[in-house]
């Protein structure tokens, strides 16, 4: 063989050698690495029994790398710029989420801006002095709220052309936040005689005692006909503790209805609090600008404002307390249908790997979340 084809050989060899030596390297680095990364996590987690002043001094550093292996591992990221009402890291751990899209990483390290795939901002926690510097190109920027108009700050008229999607209770957002009704494959059997040992008619759990809805003056005029028991700030009966389940059910084995009354009567807006009624044994009654024949199970709800008037709501209501068949059929629904819902963060980790992500932005967001709501209030000539 030529002297020179001798080299090249030698050559590629020893590059060979190289690229093995640094590849060795460089697992054992990341080997390293995973493993003080699984030591420090488990040490966090003891951190409240053991109180380590070494871990408490050093979490901060943990915390970078344990961030730093996160984003590794994933494909997507997902950056929270804002805070949700004071706190920082209000995502729990993607991986504990149960997504069905495992490989996107969430953090609200700013230092991750130039790297997200997509940004967070809590309308109730933005500012525009603090918001990003820079904006990628292909980087999507996500409006995050959970409140009706009357409750939005007036901060919307300034960020014209800055949102490409809106995650809300709003049916045209792009991430919906409210539960969705799903029929189930099979039927299952469900508990009878839901009016049985009742005694009372109508429950309100409520602390807002002057809303845009003016939902409180429909129920001054209801109890003129009906006796309406409420809880809490506004009322003169206590249930705690508060908003719990503990709370719902008991009152659910003594009340026939409850009071769904929303503080706002705009496009769409439902708030939880009427989901978690539909998991008691209460037939919920609903005041509010939500399509629910959509929102909720069918024959599910009595909707205050189908009435002409509330003493006519009264009216049905004895109706139906008086006839456990009909009280009964209130409930049937829990045979086929259930309510679904998984983690906003979910659906924009799956949206992010869409083949065609929607990149365009509300060209004015103020308009599309104020007028378009078309918000009103109940009036005793109107509703």
């Amino acid at each position: 063989m030529p002297r020179k084809s001798r080299s090249i050989f030698k050559v590629l060899g020893l590059r060979r050698i190289l690229a093995l030596i640094g590849v060795t390297i460089l697992t054992f680095i990341a080997s390293h690495l995973w493993l003080l990364w699984l030591e420090m996590k488990t040490a966090k987690a003891q951190e409240t029994t053991t109180m380590d002043p070494w871990i408490k001094k050093h979490w901060n550093h943990v915390k970078i790398l344990t961030e730093s292996v996160n984003l590794m591992q994933a494909s997507k990221t997902i950056l929270l710029w804002t805070k949700f009402f004071g706190v920082t890291n209000y995502v729990p751990e993607y991986t504990s989420l149960g997504c069905p899209v495992q490989k996107c990483f969430v953090t609200s390290n700013r230092d991750y801006l130039n790297k997200s795939d997509a940004v967070i901002f809590h309308l109730r926690d933005m500012n525009v002095d603090d918001m990003p510097p820079w904006r990628i190109q292909s980087q999507i920027w996500i409006l995050l709220h959970h409140e009706s108009p009357p409750h939005t700050p007036d901060i919307l008229k300034n960020m014209g052309e800055m949102f490409n999607w809106t995650a809300t209770y709003r049916y045209d957002s792009e991430i919906f936040l409210s539960p969705v009704v799903r029929k189930m494959d099979k039927e299952v059997s469900v508990a009878q005689h839901h009016n049985r040992y009742k005694k009372k008619m109508v429950a309100w759990l409520v602390s807002n005692c002057h809303t845009p809805s003016k939902r409180e003056d429909f129920v001054e005029e209801l109890q003129k006909h009906i006796p309406v028991d409420i809880y809490g700030t506004c009322g003169t009966m206590l249930c705690m503790p508060k908003m719990s389940d503990e709370c719902y059910n008991r009152l659910s084995k003594t009340y026939r209805f409850y009071l769904s009354f929303e503080n706002s009567i705009c496009k769409d807006y439902v708030t939880e609090k009427f989901f978690n009624i539909l998991g008691t044994n209460m037939v919920p009654v609903v005041m509010g600008g939500a399509n629910y024949t959509v929102v909720a199970p069918p024959n599910s709800f009595i909707d205050a404002l189908s009435f002409e008037t509330p003493s006519d709501l009264a009216r049905f209501l004895l109706q139906v307390a008086k006839d456990d068949k009909k009280y009964d059929s209130y409930f049937v629904w829990k045979k086929s249908y259930q309510l679904y819902s998984e983690h906003y963060v979910c659906d924009i980790c799956k949206k992010l790997y869409e083949p065609k992500i929607k990149h365009s932005v509300y060209l004015n967001i103020s308009n599309w979340w104020f007028q378009d709501a078309n918000c009103r209030s109940w009036t005793p000539t109107h509703n």
